[in-house]
């Protein structure tokens, strides 16, 4: 309870200093902003039937705020080609990312291509060839149907990501039944193969990358696992969408230098985790700062106004390396 307070607060402070850093001395050094979307709902009425885990709740129209609020900001939206291509240091640039696969993130086309904006796709290739529902769904509406709390069912969701997918989808066939894993219908259900090779050819802004072929959380892997989680995805999205990918999103954010590695030997030059900062330019293909992108994580639990000021503020650094300080420090009380 005190560490989770703690940590809050810490949170807090740091949306407030960075809201007032950005309005007062109206500056921000020139880097790339990373954010990454999961669901994309209809609207609220949507959400609220509860079939996927409410991770962010961003809907169409909060989604096009976001778009709104940086372009007004001047910035220039990119793909992760331009990343390999180089970017101009004296530049502001955006990357709009979207993790897992859900057939949901089509919602978003007319809207890239209405502002001729791309997007990167990560795609867990297992789901899509199996009709797999992506495991922290089946896991909450399991247990609302049980009558846990929101708060409960985040803690049993942490302490499954200490499993491999294989560990996980066994968690949950013993909690929910044979049928848990299904798709219940077309907000959590992923894209279909054919779905996906006309969603990946259809439009020039859309881009697909690696997500793994299970959402496997590689730290939990040894070396041949993460080797076929890798080149697994690789291959299956090759066949689907026509290329292979040049960029992966390391699933809920954790990586290794042994996992960057077996990436690039993948033919894997950019590398996305969920560290929340900007990512200051230059960024080398293949360097270190290409294979550990970082990320921020929108949501509709304030307004898209001031989340923007706090990502676009550069004292992000400062209060993540205060967040990491406090953690560490308030490890005995978990």
């Amino acid at each position: 309870m005190l560490k989770n307070s703690l940590y809050k607060g810490v949170k807090k402070t740091d949306a407030l200093v960075a809201r007032g850093y950005m309005r007062l001395l109206r500056n921000e050094r020139k880097a790339l902003i990373v954010f990454l979307v999961h669901s994309l709902f209809k609207d609220q009425s949507e959400i609220a039937k509860g079939y996927v885990a409410p991770q962010q709740c961003i809907t169409i129209a909060l989604f096009r705020e976001l778009i709104e609020n940086l372009l007004d900001a001047d910035y220039r939206f990119i793909s992760h080609k331009d990343i390999l291509q180089g970017l101009n240091s004296g530049g502001k640039y955006v990357l709009l990312t979207f993790d897992d696969g859900y057939v949901n993130n089509q919602r978003v086309l007319p809207v890239l291509n209405e502002f001729s904006i791309p997007a990167v796709f990560f795609i867990s290739s297992n789901h899509i060839l199996k009709n797999r529902a992506f495991w922290p769904d089946v896991l909450y509406r399991g247990r609302k149907k049980q009558g846990r709390s929101d708060r409960s069912i985040k803690a049993e969701s942490a302490s499954l990501k200490s499993l491999s997918h294989q560990g996980i989808n066994e968690y949950l066939l013993n909690a929910f039944g044979p049928e848990s894993l299904t798709p219940v219908g077309e907000i959590d259900r992923p894209f279909t193969p054919g779905e996906l090779k006309v969603f990946a050819s259809e439009s020039p802004h859309v881009f697909i990358g690696n997500h793994t072929a299970d959402h496997a959380i590689l730290t939990n892997y040894d070396e041949k696992g993460i080797r076929d989680q890798v080149s697994g995805c690789q291959e299956a999205l090759s066949t689907i969408a026509g290329n292979k990918p040049e960029a992966i999103a390391y699933p809920n954010g954790n990586y290794s230098q042994g996992v960057i590695d077996i990436c690039r030997e993948y033919g894997l030059q950019i590398g996305i985790t969920l560290d929340a900062k900007k990512n200051y330019l230059p960024i080398r293909p293949g360097s270190k700062a290409a294979m550990r992108i970082c990320r921020f994580i929108p949501d509709a639990y304030s307004p898209i106004s001031k989340q923007c000021l706090a990502f676009r503020s550069d004292t992000n650094m400062i209060v993540e390396n205060t967040l990491r300080s406090v953690k560490s420090r308030l490890k005995w009380f978990s």
